[in-house]
Formats: structure tokens, sequence, C-alpha cells
């Protein structure tokens, strides 16, 4: 440590130099920048978009949102076994990734430009976002699995899953002072040009940084000549195991239940505060505070594990939705809840593909397999499913309790909101830590596994060993 930091606080002049060595890491997290106006757009307007601009039925966005979750089950899995055997004939996950981006813009600017052609037809709608949601897949999948390619180390992956959060982030901060402020329909903002203008905008933006990351993207044997990797496996589903188990319950928390805060916020702010407004100020402070927190989760990934954080990161999310519940009206209480919310927050949606880029070299030492892509699509499936059906969930619970847009709310339309927005991801949080807490896969156990995994590549490439590869087997606690 330098003269002068505190153990508790960063070299500033050594994270520099690692953000310098990890420059090729930082070129492929930009993807995250269009991935996550693509995201944030449809987690935080899409629902209201349906309901309250296009005037659909809440009932029917309810079944809308099933027809997509039973869509997500298949493109991502698909996506999964195709990416599999485009890497396997040698087409590679960059390449993969340019060939979608167009296809996926295009259908992401037509969902937002639906008010301006008057397209309210059901079949309509659905098949535009099945045909978003496949392409995306298409994109998503192999984006995520490059991220246990372009380094190897358990360190340099957490720091890597912060970079993704912080470019992230910024396109949060995008979503919350351009895209969910047109959303407001009371002050003649949600014009149909206007929203038509920022769909295709957003894709723009989206098609420019997924290929800057496919350009960038270096994997570790590129950059350092290492050992040759084991291809994907052709396998359809990932070997089932405790490891994988553990992060599938995680991915459900972190799908389902974490979202539901944002999701709600919109109806909360406006039905709730009477100030719908207010939510635009709320989703500014959630991203400018996930860029603190993915800066300090990144700094801690270096000395902890990323379990441990992960677990710490789930609490003072808690922590912040509990306290913005019990805020009142106070706007400036609020924001201030809401800021350390999105400081547990940074770290609940960064830290989990670190550890499950891990949980992969963990599979392949147990099995001699590698079945990188379908753990990263399975996942995926997971996330997407999951926040599917907090929309679906959202939309079914209005639709039973006879929410009205744009009317004054009954006490029971009032309390569900609170519930959804507050108890389910409190709820979720603490499941989470409990699973984490027996989760024991820290950065000495992976690089014991990564050096076993490298030899027995080795030897199946039949390189010349100075040394016999060892086959001992570390003890695996999880």
């Amino acid at each position: 440590m330098r003269a002068g930091y505190p153990g508790w606080m960063p070299d500033l002049r050594a994270c520099a130099a690692q953000l310098n060595d990890d420059r090729h890491v930082v070129g492929y997290a930009s993807g995250n920048f269009g991935k996550a106006i693509f995201l944030g757009s449809i987690d935080i307007t899409l629902l209201f978009l349906l309901t309250d601009v296009i005037g659909m039925p809440a009932r029917e966005v309810s079944l809308l949102m099933l027809i997509v979750f039973l869509g997500d089950l298949a493109f991502d899995i698909g996506a999964g076994v195709l990416a599999a055997h485009a890497d396997r004939r040698g087409i590679g996950y960059p390449r993969l990734i340019a060939l979608c981006v167009l296809p996926c813009a295009c259908a992401f600017g037509a969902l937002y430009a639906l008010p301006l052609l008057q397209a309210k037809s059901f079949v309509l709608i659905a098949a535009l976002l099945l045909l978003l949601r496949a392409t995306y897949a298409l994109i998503d999948v192999p984006h995520n699995s490059l991220l246990a390619r372009v380094t190897t180390d358990s360190h340099a992956r957490g720091r890597a899953s912060g970079y993704r959060t912080l470019f992230s982030a910024a396109a949060s901060i995008v979503v919350a002072t351009v895209i969910a402020p047109s959303m407001n329909a009371s002050a003649g903002q949600a014009t149909p040009e206007r929203m038509a203008w920022l769909g295709a905008g957003a894709g723009v933006l989206f098609c420019a940084t997924l290929l800057m990351a496919a350009w960038s993207s270096r994997t570790a044997g590129e950059l350092h000549g290492s050992v040759p990797r084991q291809g994907a496996s052709s396998g359809w589903l990932p070997k089932p195991d405790r490891l994988f188990g553990a992060i599938a319950v995680v991915a459900v928390v972190t799908g389902f239940a974490i979202p539901m805060f944002a999701k709600t916020l919109l109806y909360l702010c406006t039905y709730v505060l009477d100030d719908a407004g207010f939510a635009g100020r709320v989703l500014l402070t959630l991203a400018l505070s996930g860029i603190a927190g993915a800066t300090l989760w990144i700094a801690l990934v270096r000395r902890h594990d990323k379990t441990t954080l992960l677990a710490l990161s789930h609490g003072v999310a808690a922590t912040g939705i509990v306290l913005f519940a019990c805020a009142g009206e106070q706007r400036a209480l609020l924001l201030a809840c809401a800021a350390l919310a999105g400081i547990g927050l940074a770290g609940v949606g960064m830290l989990p593909w670190g550890i499950l880029a891990d949980i992969v070299d963990f599979s392949e030492f147990r099995y001699r397999e590698r079945r990188e892509t379908v753990a990263f699509a399975a996942i995926l499936v997971l996330l997407k499913a999951g926040g599917a059906a907090a929309l679906a969930t959202i939309g079914w619970t209005l639709g039973q309790l006879g929410y009205v847009p744009g009317a004054v709310q009954t006490p029971a339309v009032i309390l569900a909101l609170k519930v959804l927005a507050f108890g389910v991801p409190v709820l979720g949080s603490f499941i989470a830590i409990l699973v984490l807490l027996r989760l024991d896969i820290g950065h000495t156990m992976h690089a014991r596994v990564r050096r076993v995994n490298g030899l027995r590549r080795l030897a199946r490439a039949g390189q010349a060993m100075q040394a016999p590869v060892r086959t001992t087997t570390p003890r695996l606690a999880a």
C-alpha cells in the first residue's frame, strides 16, 4: 500500500494504471451502453407506453408479457446453441454480434414509432416484440459470453463487470433525462413524433456502441498468447450442480424482484406522489449513484471476493429501498435514499456476471467440458424472462384491482404499487444474501482451478510439458 492511503481507500494511481492495462476490456464493456439504452428504455417505459400512450388494456398487456416470457425461453437458449455452433465454425462471438445489430435496432425503433403509425393491433405489437427479443438474444448471449474470454483472472473479471456497469449507468442517465420524460403524457411531451425520433436515435446509439464493442474485443489468448482454450460444447443446457443452482437463484432475484422498484417508479410518482416528473429525477439519481457504486465495487473487488461484495451490495440496495418507502413525500430525503439504493443496485447488476464466468471455469474443471455460451444463455433466460414476468405481474395486478390510466387510483391499487415497488425487491435481496453466504468460490480457489484447466488443455493439445498434469481435485465449497 502506498503511503498516505488509508487501508479502506483505493490507490487512485494504481487504479489508473490498472485501467490502462484493461483497455481492451473497456472496449468490450462499452457495448453495455447500447444494451442498457435498449433494456433501460423497455424496462422503464414499455408498460407505460402500452397502457397510457397506446391505450392497450392492462390485461392485454399482461398476456403480451407472458408471450414475451415464453419467447425469451426459446430465444436465449437457441442463441446460446447458435453462438456455440458459430464459434466452433470460426465465426466468433464479435462477428455474430455485428451481423445482428442492425435488425435489432430497426425493431427497437419501430416499437417507439407505434404511436406515430397509430398501430394498436395486439398481433402486430406481439410480433414486433418477439422479433426484438429474438434479434437481441443473438447479440446479448455472445456479448455476455465474451466476458469469460476477454480475461481469465477472477479479479479482472470483477473489474470488467464494473466497467460494464459504468457504461450501463451512463446509458441510464440518457434514459432518465431524455427517454423517461417523454412518457409524461400529462405535460404533453409524449407526442408520437417525439417518441419516433427517440426510438430512431436510441437505435443509432445501440448500433454504434455494439459495433465498437465487437471490433475492440480481444480474448486473453489473442492478447497474451496463452494456452489454447477448449471450444464451446454443443450441449443445450449447462451442467447442473450446486454452483450453477446458486447463481440461478441469484439471477431469478436479479431479474424479477430487484427491478420492481424501477419498473413501478413512473406509477408511484404519478399516482402516489402526484408528481410524474419526479420519476426522472429519481432515475437520474439512481444512474449517478450507480456510477459511484460501480467505482466503489471495482476498487473493492481487488481485495475481496465477488460473492461477499454481491451480498453486501444486496444489503445496501435493500436498505436504500426500505428508507425510500419510509421517507414519505420529502423530495430531498427520497433522492438521498434513492442514491443509497443506487450504490447497492450497481453491485447487484455488476457482480453476478463475473461470478458466472468463474463458475464456467469451475464447471470445466469438474466435468472437463466447457458449456460457456449455454451457461450465459440460461442465466439470461432467467434474467430477461424474470423481467418480462415482473411486467406481467404488474400488469395483471393492476388489471385485477381496477387500475384506470390517468384517473385517481383506489387505495387497493396504491397499496399494490407499494408492495410491488418496496416489498418484493427487499424480500428478493434477503433470499440472495442467504444463498451467497453459502457460496465459497473466491479469487484464490478460482486461480487454482484455472491453473489445472490450463494444464489439461495443454495436455489435450499435445504440447510438451515440463511437469506432469496435476489432477488433484481442490476442495470446492458451495
